[in-house]
């Protein structure tokens, strides 16, 4: 460290701000009252930097005190160097409480189409001070995403994580049937699993899409009903498939508004197994600050509102 980094370094922000109170005074009996300190006390400080700097700052007489050139100089710079200690500490403070920084959030492509979508529209709008930074994944890529801090917080469908992961469910939306326009059950208002399981099917891929498969598979055997799946696949080209006419898909609600096409969909009863679900997923350990605030922003989205029985776009 060179000299003047030295001397830099030993003028602490105490003594910068005594000096500017006594720079703008111009009188030491008033700036001890403003400092809430003794006069003797107030001259030490003045002489300790000084000393510091290796200048004389004031020039005092029995009738008044002024600034040495050196002083004017060591005002200007002393303003600004409160200025900026005080930028710093409102910064960091903000930082520490998540009001500033960066937040990397992962984002599985159904939740994109879902409400959570305007809930980060939302949060954007309300926390200009963070740069909300958004990666695309599958779900089954959140967890080594976040071990690698890729991401901060995962938006994802749930799947196996470790103990020092923190899920929370955000969003449950129910299921539907995606059908041709032309197909027979468009004529029903709603379809259940026993009729469903009378016509081919797109199913979902166990490495790919391993929750909307198991939730299907799961759901048939309460119900007690096979189902002939033909092929598997994952969204959205699940839903070329059924426009294709390879079989009927089982999709979940935030689907239906994103796509376009020869499609139309149909209720599934509403059930417990039948419910798809969102989660938020952090891990414990070393948060980022803007984690938990984003987390409770968008725990309640706004549920859709508009969605369609019949969806022929």
């Amino acid at each position: 460290m060179s000299k003047s980094e030295l001397m830099a370094a030993s003028v602490d922000a105490k003594l910068v701000a005594t000096f500017r109170v006594v720079a703008e005074e111009l009188h030491f009996a008033r700036a001890t009252e403003r400092l809430f300190m003794s006069q003797p006390a107030l001259s030490h400080q003045i002489r300790r930097l000084e000393e510091t700097v290796d200048a004389e700052l004031f020039t005092r007489t029995t009738r008044s005190v002024q600034l040495t050139p050196a002083g004017v100089v060591m005002l200007e710079h002393a303003r600004e160097l409160l200025r900026d200690m005080e930028r710093m500490v409102r910064r960091v403070r903000q930082a520490a409480r998540g009001e500033t920084g960066r937040l990397s959030v992962g984002l599985t492509p159904t939740a994109a189409c879902s409400p959570l979508a305007e809930a980060l529209h939302q949060y954007r709008l309300a926390n200009p001070g963070i740069e909300l930074d958004l990666h695309e994944l599958n779900s089954i890529e959140m967890q080594s995403a976040l071990r690698l801090r890729t991401i901060d917080v995962a938006l994802m469908r749930p799947t196996a994580v470790d103990a020092d992961m923190r899920v929370e469910v955000i969003y449950r939306e129910p299921m539907y049937v995606a059908m041709r326009s032309d197909h027979p059950l468009t004529t029903k208002s709603s379809v259940d699993l026993a009729e469903l399981g009378s016509y081919p099917l797109v199913g979902y891929r166990a490495d790919a899409s391993p929750y909307f498969r198991n939730l299907i598979h799961s759901a048939f055997s309460i119900a007690r009903v096979v189902p002939s799946f033909l092929q598997d696949s994952v969204l959205p080209t699940l839903l070329t498939l059924v426009e294709a006419g390879v079989g009927l898909g089982v999709v979940p609600e935030s689907v239906i508004s994103a796509r376009g096409g020869n499609l139309v969909y149909r209720k599934l009863p509403k059930r417990e197994e039948l419910t798809a679900k969102i989660v938020v997923t952090e891990c414990q350990a070393q948060p980022n600050p803007a984690a938990r605030p984003f987390i409770l922003s968008i725990a309640n989205p706004t549920p859709q509102t508009d969605t369609k029985e019949e969806h022929t776009s």
